[in-house]
């Protein structure tokens, strides 16, 4: 039998890579008083699989190293026994080391840049599990309501996405526009009709409907785009989103990527509780992005740090992409929050074309650590 003694820390991630990746029979898991009730989150992935809860002192070298003897003093002389190192404190580490080097078993520690050190023998090798989007919220508690994939949107939408950003960048009564709806909607909670036509100014008019927009400058069409999903694309800047979901989906070192995803409440499955742009997973690590097509607030900030410390964890973070540079104190808030920033304008001249955002993410996904 394969028996894997783990350390629980404040992160759950290692614990469970160390399972995925080398499929013990049975699991012991080391724990406190303060970190047994993790183990509960860990529960609904061990089906068809023992495991165990030992309690100790996380602290206390004599109590870390005995409790784990006790657990070596029952097994068979024909087991395999592996230390998980990566977790718990560092105490609970040099326990675990003091009974390798005893030959009372094996150890690994999973390491920032997807590989495994084994100990005693110091080899080095690649790491082969990866975990799902699913696995790494449950981990933490939550789950995805609802979200799309970049196979959901239709080619309607993505012709009509790239009519809004032309619209965007060539013409000033797209800032007008979108202006007069957040002053006379967004902003007083006014939900928009899902058709109707709505007199700007002296010169523009904005005409909808489910799936078609258009906007007229002194009766003359100046813009025009269909798609079934156009009153998001349009209203909600999901045009943007979807144009830099586009670009992400290119990325070799993909594994998945969900657009306009919905996480709710934990105890209330119908209220939302937070929205995520996109989300990218790279097999064992997750980026969080935040697309702001106009002006990028102090609350916008705040949001990407929220979410990240909610759902990911040292194992993830956070990118903000906009399509301006934004202000010297969001860049400064940015930077101090270690959120990085990808952004295609400066004072209206293009500094940073798009389809550099994936060296970007390449250069930064080196940083994050498991």
């Amino acid at each position: 039998m394969k028996h894997q003694i783990t350390f629980v820390g404040g992160q759950l991630l290692p614990v469970f890579v160390g399972i995925k990746e080398f499929s013990p029979d049975k699991i012991h898991f080391i724990v406190s008083e303060e970190s047994k009730d993790k183990i509960n989150l860990l529960k609904s992935f061990l089906t068809g699989k023992k495991f165990s809860e030992n309690i100790c002192n996380p602290f206390d070298f004599v109590s870390i190293k005995k409790t784990c003897e006790e657990l070596l003093s029952k097994f068979e002389p024909t087991d395999e026994v592996q230390f998980n190192l990566t977790g718990g404190t560092k105490v609970m580490v040099l326990a675990a080391q003091a009974l390798i080097q005893e030959n009372q078993g094996e150890g690994f520690y999973i390491n920032p840049d997807n590989t495994v050190l084994k100990l005693p023998t110091y080899d080095l090798q690649e790491l082969t599990c990866e975990i799902s989007v699913k696995e790494f919220l449950e981990l933490s508690g939550h789950k995805i309501n609802s979200s799309k994939a970049i196979s959901d949107f239709t080619q309607d939408d993505f012709i009509a996405a790239t009519e809004i950003e032309k619209f965007a960048k060539d013409d000033k009564a797209f800032g007008t526009v979108t202006k007069y709806f957040r002053n006379n909607y967004n902003n007083v909670n006014k939900k928009i009709p899902k058709s109707g036509t709505e007199k700007i100014d002296d010169e523009i008019i904005f005409e909808w409907t489910s799936n078609k927009a258009t906007v007229l400058r002194n009766g003359i069409n100046i813009f025009s785009a269909s798609s079934d999903n156009i009153r998001s694309l349009f209203f909600l800047a999901a045009w943007w989103e979807l144009i830099v979901a586009k670009e992400i989906s290119k990325w070799a070192k993909l594994k998945e990527l969900f657009v306009q995803c919905e996480l709710p409440f934990k105890g209330d499955d119908k209220t939302l509780k937070n929205e995520i742009d996109i989300l990218i997973n790279l097999g064992r690590k997750l980026i969080f992005v935040e697309c702001k097509s106009g002006i990028v607030k102090q609350e916008d900030i705040n949001k990407i740090k929220i979410i990240k410390d909610t759902y990911g964890g040292i194992i993830s973070k956070s990118i903000l992409v906009s399509r301006f540079l934004p202000a010297k104190n969001i860049i400064e808030k940015c930077n101090e929050l270690n959120i990085e920033v990808f952004y295609l304008y400066e004072d209206e001249i293009l500094v940073h074309p798009l389809s550099e955002l994936i060296k970007t993410l390449d250069n930064f996904e080196r940083k994050l650590a498991i």
